[in-house]
């Protein structure tokens, strides 16, 4: 006798598969979910979309489909419909927490946080442990500036689950906010020893271990999050901040340029590149920084890195500066009263000081709870 085959699992089904069997029973609301699932997994939202518009007279009084649907339309940046749906759908079974729970994600992405935190408290109403809305709740605080509260929701969350990476990642924000780096220390140690591949945990105990002094573990944990991340200037800049104080300008300004091309419109990649490449005498570079930072930096500043553009030997790269500032009214005067402008000032200034990199605090905000599916 033939053993009877094993059940395939969803994801062995064929996305083709999915589409027949909903095409030939659409009133079976798991052919209709399990189809919605796939195309939200692919990323196909138009598909998810048009799917759920087909089958909504069919479904339209059904829990699960109309948290699918709500659930596309928030992904595709339709907030009107879907907080409209899963508003609905807390009207329609007030007891179930997955409407209350999408509802306060929406709100709370929509910078509404006062409406998301009344649906978190709701979820909290009927499931005082569930981690979503406690790690939400916590984030409702943190968005005000409330880090102590906030902390204690990420404790509540990682009490009923130790290993939840995302309220131990915020957990740490939350003490960095308070100033507590050492405690701070410890949560995005415990983020990255439960997901080892999470940059932004990285990056953040970067700069925790800076603020404790450990510039070489700082190195280490920002040197990971830029494998992870490439794309994250503020990692470069960060770095570059302390190749400066170890006396490794070479590296500081390769990190500085990285920052640059990276994120060309954020003043600390180029006050990363200033750094290096004064300490470097790269006057080209230097001539680069200024420029991008000319609109930002202060009277005395311009003044000093066109000074010190004469003093590298680029004396064409300094009048052309010079010519700039007067040309977007930096200074009101005519270009020869510039120059003597910025010689007045340079005398003034303290060089060693403008040759330090300092280094900007760059954190990544705490990370979203996934919405809720019925499966």
């Amino acid at each position: 006798m033939k053993k009877k085959p094993k059940d395939m699992s969803l994801r062995e089904i064929s996305l083709e598969d999915l589409q027949k069997r909903c095409k030939e029973n659409p009133k079976e609301l798991g052919n209709v979910l399990d189809l919605l699932h796939r195309y939200s997994a692919l990323d196909r939202l138009d598909d998810a979309l048009a799917l759920c518009r087909s089958m909504m007279k069919a479904h339209s009084r059904t829990y699960s489909f109309l948290l699918e649907f709500a659930n596309v339309l928030y992904k595709r940046g339709d907030l009107r419909e879907a907080r409209m749906i899963f508003g609905r759908l807390t009207e329609l079974k007030p007891e179930r927490v997955e409407a209350w729970n999408n509802l306060g994600i929406l709100e709370l992405s929509a910078g509404a946080i006062e409406a998301a935190n009344t649906a978190f408290r709701r979820v909290l109403e009927i499931e005082p442990n569930n981690l979503g809305a406690l790690c939400n709740t916590g984030n409702y605080f943190a968005e005000r500036g409330d880090a102590g509260v906030a902390a204690t929701y990420f404790e509540r969350a990682i009490e009923a689950k130790p290993d939840f990476t995302e309220a131990w990642y915020n957990l740490g924000n939350s003490y960095m906010s308070l100033s507590q780096f050492s405690e701070a220390k410890r949560a995005f140690e415990k983020a990255i020893r439960y997901d080892k591949l999470f940059g932004s945990a990285y990056k953040n105990l970067g700069f925790v271990c800076e603020q404790l002094d450990d510039d070489a573990r700082a190195l280490e944990c920002y040197t990971t999050a830029a494998s992870l991340n490439r794309t994250d200037a503020g990692i470069q800049a960060n770095m570059a901040g302390i190749y400066m104080r170890a006396g490794q300008y070479g590296k500081a300004l390769e990190c500085g340029r990285r920052a640059a091309m990276l994120a060309p419109s954020e003043s600390s990649s180029w006050h990363a590149l200033r750094g290096a490449a004064i300490q470097l005498g790269d006057g080209q570079a230097y001539y680069r920084a200024i420029t991008a930072l000319i609109k930002s930096i202060s009277d005395d500043d311009l003044a000093c890195g066109i000074s010190d553009l004469r003093e590298m030997g680029f004396a064409r790269e300094a009048e052309e500066l010079v010519e700039y500032s007067v040309k977007i009214n930096r200074a009101d005067t005519t270009a020869a009263d510039s120059q003597s402008f910025v010689e007045s000032k340079a005398p003034e200034l303290d060089g060693d000081e403008v040759a330090k990199q300092k280094n900007k605090i760059i954190v990544d905000r705490k990370t979203a709870i996934r919405m809720d599916v019925v499966p």
